[in-house]
């Protein structure tokens, strides 16, 4: 405070925060929707949620790691929740309570790391072919059918499978980059269903596998660190196990039943990142579909950010929000390109590109529960694709007809006390998912490290 830079350099800086410049324009696009509000009365709540951790096999130079994945899906009957919850007029019975948290699934997922060698194949090939072998892997299979099914399925919607003998394959265009050599493929790559490998035309002694549409291995680093890589295949397996469960539910008609009114429950936005990316498409088709041929009320898929950009800029609106809308009343705060570019995502952005477009299949809105707590929700895409006048047509509140009031309602029905910005839902499947660094991945550690050998 004494010092005479310091104090010359204060006196230079300006600042242009003047709150009520922008109040107007904020709160005109703020909603009260608390009329609109449905809170479920039956049907099922289904929550996701992931974690990863790496593990050192040794340390120092050079690197031996392995990765572990946690995927948590916590199922919760709404009926029967009502029954245990006060503000329903139940009664809190520890019985009942206990058999609403057993319902529960968690996929255990183990993937290479750096230094790593599986079956003799190097690090970055043992990674991929790990990966292979979780998507091949019995832990997810749902009514007989596995996660690599679900993959290919979501893949022939998008034209990238072919019918040869009878069987579909998995095509691998030429135009991209061998994984396993860096050069590009040069011809097209047709790997069939049933044995999901083939061989590569740059490394014919070696296999291509289905599981290489993803591209995860493009973020693999043979030395350090791969928590990159690790947290895009997380968000890759949070978001297909997500398009498994309504796939294989909708796959026939005694299980499809099960879908309505069901409530699909996404920890974060509504979107896939990274490599894996364009995965995003073919899942927002498939929702679409499947909604549209519902006989009851349709599934809702959401996604709930508890931090982020826009939950930090609703927590900054919220005194606006106070005084326009007093506590009791819910409000909504659609976030349009336009807003979004204006107080959010600032810099040199293009005003006419769509915000998501390579990566999320689900709008995001603001809200502002009845207890005045901020919550940053994401919505399906009432679309099938993203064509036409997409910018104003994600924020067409009536394309979304009654799925913003059951959206909300979800949210509100499972508010809870205990944690800041929280849902019991996301809370339960967080649980179901998470593995602390202390004292379960130190245990971890010294796992891999008495079975791994050398």
């Amino acid at each position: 405070m004494k010092d005479a830079e310091v104090t010359d350099l204060f006196r230079r800086c300006q600042h242009h925060v003047d709150p009520q410049a922008y109040s107007q324009d904020i709160l005109s696009q703020a909603l009260d929707v608390t009329e609109n509000v449905i809170r479920p009365q039956r049907g099922f709540v289904i929550a996701a949620d992931g974690s990863s951790y790496e593990a050192a096999v040794s340390d120092g130079f050079p690197s031996a790691r392995m990765g572990l994945l946690k995927i948590g899906q916590v199922w919760i009957d709404t009926a029967e929740y009502h029954k245990i919850d006060p503000r329903s007029g139940g009664e809190p019975d520890p019985i009942a309570i206990a058999k609403i948290e057993r319902e529960k699934n968690t996929y255990s997922v183990p993937l290479t790391g750096a230094g790593i060698h599986l079956d003799g194949a190097s690090p970055r090939e043992s990674f991929r072919k790990s990966t292979f072998e979780a998507f091949r892997s019995k832990r997810f299979e749902l009514l007989d059918v596995g996660l690599e099914h679900t993959l290919i399925d979501l893949l022939e919607t998008e034209g990238r499978t072919v019918m040869l003998g009878g069987m579909r394959h998995v095509v691998i265009p030429g135009n991209r980059t061998c994984p396993i050599t860096g050069e590009p493929l040069g011809q097209d790559v047709l790997i069939p269903e049933d044995k999901g490998e083939a061989p590569s035309p740059r490394a014919p002694n070696k296999s291509l596998y289905i599981t290489d549409v993803l591209r995860l291995s493009e973020a693999f680093a043979e030395e350090g660190s791969n928590q990159q890589a690790y947290t895009r295949a997380m968000n890759a397996f949070e978001h297909l196990v997500l398009a498994h469960s309504i796939m294989r539910l909708d796959a026939a008609e005694h299980t499809r039943a099960i879908l309505e009114n069901s409530v699909f429950l996404v920890d974060g936005p509504l979107g896939i990142f990274g490599e894996p990316a364009s995965l995003h498409r073919p899942i927002m088709k498939m929702i679409h579909r499947v909604r549209s041929r519902a006989r009851g009320v349709p599934p809702l898929v959401i996604g709930v950010a508890k931090t982020g950009r826009v939950v930090e800029h609703g927590k900054l609106i919220q005194p606006l929000l106070m005084e326009r809308f007093p506590r009791g009343r819910t409000v909504l705060l659609p976030i349009s390109d336009a807003y979004r570019y204006r107080y959010i995502d600032f810099g040199a952005k293009n005003p006419e590109s769509n915000f998501g477009n390579d990566t999320h299949y689900g709008q995001a809105f603001i809200v502002r529960s009845a207890n005045d707590r901020i919550f940053e929700l994401n919505i399906a895409y009432p679309f099938p694709t993203k064509s036409g006048d997409f910018q104003a047509m994600k924020i067409d509140l009536a394309a979304y007809g009654i799925d913003i009031g059951r959206a909300i309602g979800v949210l509100e029905l499972f508010e809870t006390e205990l944690y800041e910005d929280a849902n019991i839902v996301q809370h339960l499947a967080h649980r179901c998912a998470s593995i602390s660094h202390r004292p379960a991945g130190r245990t971890l550690d010294m796992f891999v490290r008495s079975i791994i050998g050398r």
